[in-house]
């Protein structure tokens, strides 16, 4: 069901309080620590546009996306927030100390995590956003108006955040950027470190406006 009122105006709050007004405006691209991600898109995630991360199979590697890109922005001193569009993220999979800079919201249907992603954008305390779809019923999504992608696209262009949209399936429409990690995790490899699972993940690009690197500081 969609977001209530009281919900989305308890999250202004809550925003206002840990995180009062400062400088903002973080540019340039913010790195993964991926690296056929950060490759792909010719550094890391570009500030102020959406980016999608096809994780075609359950197994995909994108747990281990959010894993680095939590360690890649404390080690940064930059702030991150997690918009879990089915509440699905296990915080014990990664270190405690990787979870301070971090705002997790818990979502349970697409309305209330596109209400979550507008505000969390919008405040513009976050170098990233992370929205994760993965989970969310796809006839649900499919129906998303097109005016709410454009409308969390804006607010990523106003506050310079680069938003990172996790699916598994191409869903993002007119996005500048569309990765698919295409590499399953096999049973033997479930056990290996998390650091050499990440820089064994193979990504192909669907959709790519990348340029030098002028345009990812736009």
């Amino acid at each position: 069901m969609p977001a209530s009122p009281k919900s989305v105006s308890a999250l202004r709050s809550l925003l206002a309080a840990r995180f009062p007004e400062r400088a903002r405006k973080p540019c340039g691209g913010v790195p993964v620590s991926v690296p056929s991600v950060d490759d792909a898109l010719g550094g890391g995630l570009p500030s102020g546009r959406l980016t999608e991360l096809v994780s075609a199979v359950p197994s995909g590697g994108g747990q281990t996306i959010i894993a680095r890109l939590l360690a890649a922005t404390q080690a940064a001193r930059q702030r991150i927030a997690l918009v879990d569009g089915s509440d699905a993220f296990s915080p014990g999979s990664v270190p405690d100390y990787l979870l301070r800079h971090l705002v997790w919201v818990r979502c349970r249907a697409p309305e209330q995590a596109f209400a979550a992603a507008d505000i969390l954008v919008r405040d513009g305390n976050y170098a990233v956003v992370v929205v994760d779809l993965r989970g969310c019923a796809e006839r649900v999504l499919r129906r998303t108006p097109a005016a709410t992608w454009y409308r969390l696209q804006r607010a990523a262009e106003a506050s310079s955040v680069a938003v990172l949209v996790q699916t598994q399936s191409l869903l993002v429409p007119a996005v500048p950027w569309r990765l698919v990690l295409d590499t399953p995790l096999s049973l033997a490899r479930t056990g290996e470190p998390r650091d050499r699972v990440a820089d064994g993940l193979g990504v192909r690009t669907e959709r790519s406006h990348v340029e030098p690197a002028a345009e990812l500081a736009g």
